[in-house]
């Protein structure tokens, strides 16, 4: 059985999508420019999986933003 997402995950999986859309980028374009899978792109998404340090600079990277950002953008 897994937990259920934190609220914290669930704030910052709501951050990545926001700024995806506002971006007007698909899940799949964002994992190709962040080098992850489309699934993992997903889970982070609706808050199922934290990303590790590494992977969020590799997402704002993809969403063109510095990790810095992409954490205050999501009140981190």
């Amino acid at each position: 059985m897994t937990a259920a997402p934190s609220p914290l995950q669930k704030r910052f999986g709501a951050s990545i999508r926001e700024t995806r859309i506002e971006q007007a980028l698909t899940q799949e374009k964002l994992a190709e420019k962040a080098s992850l899978t489309l699934t993992f792109v997903g889970e982070v998404e609706r808050g199922e999986k934290m990303p590790s340090l590494d992977t969020v600079v590799r997402l704002a990277s993809g969403l063109g933003m510095s990790g810095a950002e992409l954490l205050q953008r999501s009140g981190l």
